[in-house]
């Protein structure tokens, strides 16, 4: 069964003017008729234990599962970096067990330049196998989001899967960042078309325990207009995913406006399921 949760960066414009606070946004994805909420580890106003345990009872009471923690990580563009990335991780895991998160999302990042891809990878793989050492000590499940960079391709999360070779480390699967999509954000690679991009969703479809569903652009019944997603819902199925789709709106539109109707656009695919 898929469940439909949401994304707190979704809102950051709401969270960065303070007019949405984390108990806020929790509150709106009741409204919004969710099944759990997907919490950015910045978004939760210092994660103190005292903040942790209030989270967690906000949660109880509008009936939502906390689907994953996610922190944002770098570790290909600077080897000096990696430890206080590591270390930024762990504490967002801390948190996530607190919270009762079944999953930490990480990056793993980009490499400085185009010459030092390898070398960027080969740090990434000694990082996120860390990273899962790490969530293994604590009981959290580690899992790396593509999202450009080293990972802008199907292939490229294969071989951090084959490579990090970890039974604490995972994949997710983001549906807006492979190459092959046209449309705002995401990976560019010359040639790549939109069959290299559902050949990507195909590849990490089975491995994945969690799927990001990212929406640019909306009409007005919610439609996204650069990703076919009845084709991606389609892959879901037919690799008997089971598990959350997490909303995450980058577009222009207002997010108080545009959000509820991706959230009914997403549900049919959900509840279809």
């Amino acid at each position: 069964m898929m469940r439909l949760s949401c994304l707190s960066l979704s809102y950051q414009k709401q969270f960065k003017a303070g007019k949405m606070d984390i108990f806020s946004f929790i509150r709106q994805c009741r409204a919004l008729n969710l099944d759990g909420f997907d919490p950015h580890y910045r978004d939760l106003g210092g994660a103190s234990n005292d903040m942790l345990k209030r989270v967690r009872r906000a949660a109880i009471d509008n009936g939502l599962s906390i689907s994953s923690i996610c922190v944002t990580t770098e570790f290909g563009r600077n080897a000096a970096a990696i430890p206080a990335e590591i270390e930024k991780a762990r504490i967002a895991m801390e948190a996530g067990m607190v919270l009762g998160s079944p999953v930490c999302r990480v990056f793993v990042g980009s490499a400085p330049s185009p010459d030092k891809r390898e070398e960027a990878f080969q740090r990434g793989v000694e990082a996120l196998r860390k990273c899962a050492e790490a969530g293994a000590g604590l009981g959290m499940l580690v899992a790396l989001q593509n999202h450009s960079g080293l990972t802008s391709t199907g292939d490229d999360m294969l071989r951090f899967r084959k490579e990090v070779n970890h039974p604490n480390f995972s994949l997710l699967l983001d549906t807006g960042h492979f190459t092959g999509r046209d449309g705002p954000n995401g990976p560019k690679i010359a040639g790549h078309t939109y069959e290299n991009y559902y050949r990507s969703i195909e590849q990490v479809a089975p491995l994945t325990q969690f799927v990001r569903a990212k929406l640019y652009q909306l009409d007005g019944r919610g439609r996204e207009q650069f990703i076919d997603y009845n084709r991606v819902f389609n892959i879901l199925r037919g690799a008997h995913y089971n598990g959350f789709v997490s909303l995450v709106y980058e577009g222009q539109e207002d997010e108080l406006t545009a959000i509820p109707r991706g959230a009914r656009f997403l549900r049919q695919f959900v509840s279809a399921c």
